[in-house]
């Protein structure tokens, strides 16, 4: 099976060594992200595969559903906020939820499993939320789709208890975007503040217009 990784492996050497002195000039001259991006481990939505980034596009985190916790000093996500925010001048943070979250339907439906419950039960606010905007009548389908909007939202809230996200944002100097992945319609959208939902970036005819 390695072999599919391998071959990967090369058409990326091909590109970005031979004939592109991208990765060269990285090396040389260090990277210096724009972008910091904090997506779910499912396979099908790898922002790296979606975005077809260049190298030194992107810092990137992974974890179940795009769960943020709220801050802890000394975890993997906090020193990699701090490097990004404070060592390398980061302006975006993006937090890449997704349709079909495998993490979020595990909460929804309570899975017995102790080791993944005891990450992803830190997103309870956002599925009690999710349960309130979609009411008695809402199917099962429909709740699991307003608690992926909602954790990615609690997600981008939780950040902003991190201090270096805190100093970042006090300075002006970042923003935080709530981004959700459709993976049915291969739809981008973003939380718009004014609509109080989320929105096309691209993905139909007009926003892929704009």
């Amino acid at each position: 099976m390695a072999n599919l990784l391998l071959k990967g492996f090369k058409l990326f050497r091909k590109d970005n060594y031979e004939g592109n002195t991208l990765m060269k000039k990285l090396v040389k001259e260090g990277q210096s992200p724009d972008y910091f991006i904090i997506s779910c481990i499912d396979s099908r939505s790898n922002p790296g595969t979606i975005f077809r980034p260049e190298p030194g596009t992107f810092f990137a985190h992974k974890a179940m559903g795009a769960i943020v916790r709220p801050y802890k000093k000394g975890t993997a996500l906090s020193a990699a906020l701090q490097f990004a925010l404070v060592h390398n001048k980061v302006k975006e943070i993006i937090v890449l939820g997704h349709t079909g979250c495998g993490a979020i339907k595990a909460m929804v439906e309570k899975i017995d499993d102790e080791e993944i419950s005891s990450f992803i039960n830190v997103a309870q606010t956002g599925l009690e939320k999710a349960k309130a905007t979609c009411g008695s009548a809402c199917t099962h389908e429909e709740l699991l789709r307003h608690s992926e909007e909602e954790i990615v939202l609690l997600s981008a809230e939780n950040l902003k208890s991190y201090p270096s996200v805190a100093n970042a944002l006090a300075e002006g100097r970042v923003v935080i975007k709530p981004w959700l992945f459709d993976m049915e319609s291969g739809a981008l959208l973003q939380y718009n503040n004014d609509f109080k939902q989320f929105v096309p970036l691209t993905g139909n005819k007009k926003s892929d217009n704009a």
